[in-house]
């Protein structure tokens, strides 16, 4: 069974793939996640079974199946939406020019 953070991680990812990406603001991502936090466990899980077509008596194995299928945009997936900035990432190997010697 999924652990609640991936389920709602996975609801965040269904509900980011609803907007273009260039459209949401740090300001809705957090509205989004507390929105998603503040679900209860069955309400979380309903709505997951709702978004991913599931019928309501899917077993918990066709959930995390399910589950598995949704990719998560980089801002998610990675250590977490208090990291999220909408900053480039510069953890990237530097370019030719920019290297030294």
């Amino acid at each position: 069974m999924a652990d609640r953070s991936k389920r709602e991680r996975k609801l965040i990812s269904l509900m980011i793939n609803d907007f273009e990406a260039a459209e949401l603001s740090e300001a809705r991502m957090s509205e989004l996640t507390s929105e998603v936090e503040n679900l209860s466990d069955e309400e979380l899980g309903d709505m997951l079974t709702t978004r991913l077509g599931l019928s309501g008596a899917s077993s918990e194995a066709e959930l995390d199946e399910a589950l598995d299928n949704v990719s998560e945009p980089e801002l998610i997936s990675g250590s977490g939406l208090d990291d999220f900035t909408r900053a480039p990432d510069m953890s990237h190997e530097p370019r030719p020019e920019e290297r030294e010697g």
